[in-house]
């Protein structure tokens, strides 16, 4: 994912630049020049608080506003403009983000020029740079790059799997570096174990310079995933006695654990087995014992 940069010194924010923009006027067509800035031809979407962008429908809540980031991906990826505060429906969405297959669904309303701020070019063109460079065979991290299949393919998770199990995992616990997010991290996990591949071959699919980073990796984020994940799923660290009795005890056992009458028939059968034939008198006790 691309982070956005903010703006200091004379760049203007970015509520600025999106008035600059809304509140253009453009009267020569021709002219792809002007004191504001650079006139630019390109397509608009659906800005509304009632219409979701993406599928053009009535919205229904919950709803989602679209992240800067994905604007910005947008507009460089599809010249498609999005204005700030856009709405979209929330099944378009994962973890606030657009999924990959609603952002090819997006399509432009109208087709227009637009002027755009001198430092509104200039920091879209950084982050254009930052997108190239950065730029890797398999890139979990940004959400546009692997479709549901391949997701799924490459971990054997979806991402909404995916997501539910890095929220367990506590920022301290998988640090971001240079190498991997934590998200990167759980996928290196998982790709290892679905694919079995090597790590000279994982490290190469993730864009990784060392196998042995690779192998630091997986440790890490295995120690984590024991250490926070685990426990909410395996064992009994997570459930007290009460529930257990109140939620997960069966009548029977409710009754053979609790009722008097069934505790004592429950102590002539814990009497030890015997190999032999019972005496007539030793028939009589048991039966007697049983009746009690």
């Amino acid at each position: 994912m691309i982070d956005d940069e903010e703006s200091n010194g004379s760049n203007p924010s970015d509520s600025e630049m999106d008035c600059n923009e809304d509140n253009a006027s453009i009267t020569d067509k021709s002219s792809f020049t002007s004191k504001n800035g650079l006139k630019l031809p390109t397509g608009i979407s659906i800005s509304s608080k009632s219409q979701c962008c993406v599928c053009r429908i009535q919205m229904v809540p919950p709803t989602v506003t679209i992240q800067k980031e994905d604007r910005s991906i947008i507009f460089i990826r599809r010249n498609i403009f999005i204005p700030k505060g856009s709405r979209c429906c929330e099944i378009h969405t994962s973890n606030g983000y657009l999924l990959r297959e609603d952002f090819f669904k997006l399509t432009a309303y109208k087709d227009d020029y637009r002027i755009f701020n001198l430092n509104y070019i200039v920091n879209t063109m950084q982050k254009l740079r930052k997108m190239v460079n950065s730029n890797k065979n398999v890139d979990f991290d940004d959400p546009l790059s692997l479709s549901g299949i391949e997701y799924k393919n490459l971990t054997g998770f979806t991402r909404t799997r995916h997501d539910r199990v890095l929220s367990y995992i506590p920022a301290s616990a998988l640090k971001t570096s240079i190498n991997r997010s934590p998200r990167c991290a759980i996928a290196c996990l998982l790709m290892k174990l679905r694919l079995t591949m090597s790590n000279s071959v994982v490290a190469s699919m993730l864009g990784i310079d060392n196998k042995r980073k690779v192998t630091d990796i997986i440790h890490s984020t295995s120690a984590a995933l024991v250490k926070y994940f685990v426990p909410h799923y395996l064992g009994l660290a997570h459930i007290n006695r009460e529930k257990i009795i109140k939620k997960h005890t069966s009548s029977i056992a409710t009754r053979l654990l609790t009722e008097t009458y069934v505790q004592k028939t429950m102590i002539c059968f814990s009497a030890p087995m015997r190999t032999r034939f019972p005496s007539f008198s030793e028939a009589s006790f048991f039966m007697v014992l049983f009746s009690i």
